[in-house]
């Protein structure tokens, strides 16, 4: 009987480490851009009204991720066309209705100096997000081309949006959107939806950005609407 009891409670035991070998307190979480709904790779052609529209470089930054109380991550790096960066697993310790982070870097990180960092670091130099004359990060590093035809060609105009500087860096609150809590094992989809970061632009005039004084009043028209460029859904 004594045996039997032994072999009960190692049974038990063994299961209970297999049980946290399978990741079931993990959080996963995509970072997928969107256009009008649908799923947008880059170098896809899309329209807003009679202007075709490609993007044929994305990278960004998003910083301070928290899940509830939690902070999963201080910074990340995304380059739409690097799978890697735009998936993400952490460990929830606990379930949570609330999910925050901010597009662009801090401060304080902002300061630093990115040959300080390893390669595969998010604030690395080889990530190529760094302006050496102002000193400072690019928050949004967006290249592309557009044609008010519908046609591109070769009279489009080109598509420069990089922005940067500490005032524009924006927070989102995305927990409203949560029609419940995140729970260790879910799987979280995080979009970014391009039409709404490019509502309200006009296209042909508001092209160009690189957060100087000439055109920096286009970078701070595409930070304002970061906050509502965002959305999420737990799957």
């Amino acid at each position: 009987m004594k045996a039997l009891t032994n072999l009960v409670v190692a049974s038990l035991a063994t299961l209970s480490l297999v049980s946290c070998g399978t990741g079931s307190n993990d959080l996963s979480m995509e970072v997928r851009l969107t256009y009008e709904g649908v799923p947008y790779n880059v170098g896809e052609t899309v329209f807003k009204g009679d202007t075709a529209l490609r993007f044929e470089k994305f990278y960004f930054y998003l910083s301070d991720f928290q899940v509830g109380d939690q902070l999963l991550e201080e910074v990340m790096f995304c380059n739409a066309e690097d799978s890697a960066t735009m998936n993400y697993t952490w460990t929830l310790d606990d379930k949570a209705t609330h999910l925050s982070f901010a597009v662009g870097v801090d401060s304080l990180n902002n300061a630093m100096d990115p040959t300080t960092f390893e390669v595969g670091h998010p604030l690395s130099s080889a990530n190529d997000m760094y302006w050496s004359w102002a000193t400072k990060y690019r928050f949004l590093r967006i290249d592309g081309r557009l044609n008010g035809s519908g046609m591109l060609g070769t009279d489009d105009i080109l598509l420069a949006w990089h922005t940067g500087k500490d005032e524009l860096y924006r927070t989102v609150d995305l927990s409203n959107q949560l029609t419940g809590a995140i729970k260790p094992g879910d799987h979280v989809v995080l979009e970014f939806e391009l039409d709404g970061l490019i509502a309200g632009m006009s296209l042909e005039s508001e092209s160009m950005t690189h957060t100087m004084v000439d055109d920096y009043e286009i970078a701070v028209k595409l930070s304002n609407n970061l906050p509502s460029a965002f959305a999420v859904r737990v799957e």
